[in-house]
């Protein structure tokens, strides 16, 4: 299995000098602006995670390498952290908008499309079950899940859990890398060969 081609490679390097030059721009530079809530990083995640959900939800199109449901079930768990890192309560929206992207609203909206997501596996357990073997072990799987893990070392930076000076930076910047390496995922998805 060939781990890596050069598009991804080029990717990933590009998320690396981004970060880079994001922590010069703070740590050396003192634009502590740029992870303030609601500022330049979150915004990133925002636009990041958009686009990672449109591409999983294109995915099917372009790739026949996984069943339908590992598509669904990114664009769903990259909704969710939308819906987290988006206040939408801040925004002058309509108040149905507000009501479903917030709170109980918001917690309700998952939940019913979590269970859409469960119901349809079990009832098409046979066919998804052929494909387990593939997705676990592909590429685009293998990022993603380096993207659950730099969203997991964020949240140890939450709230000031490891206190250190721009904790908020590194929680913030650990977040976006994630959402970029999940990206990163989807896109390798769509280029996947049968």
């Amino acid at each position: 299995m060939k781990i890596a081609d050069k598009k991804t490679v080029a990717l990933l390097l590009g998320i690396a000098c981004f970060d880079m030059a994001l922590a010069f721009l703070v740590i050396n530079q003192d634009m502590l602006s740029l992870h303030k809530e609601n500022g330049f990083l979150e915004n990133m995640q925002v636009f990041a995670l958009f686009l990672t959900i449109c591409v999983f939800l294109l995915q099917p199109l372009f790739s026949k390498c996984y069943h339908r449901i590992f598509s669904w079930a990114g664009a769903y768990l990259c909704f969710t952290f939308l819906l987290r890192e988006l206040d939408v309560e801040d925004f002058d929206l309509p108040a149905i908008v507000i009501l479903v992207g917030s709170g109980t609203g918001r917690n309700i909206v998952m939940a019913s499309l979590g269970i859409a997501l469960v119901v349809y596996c079990i009832a098409r357990f046979q066919t998804i079950k052929v494909f387990l073997p593939r997705f676990f072990f592909a590429r685009s799987s293998l990022l993603f899940l380096a993207g659950s893990i730099f969203l997991v070392l964020g949240g140890l930076f939450d709230d000031g859990g490891i206190d250190v000076l721009h904790y908020q930076f590194y929680e913030e910047i650990l977040e976006l890398t994630g959402y970029y390496l999940m990206f990163t995922g989807a896109v390798v998805g769509c280029s996947c060969k049968q």
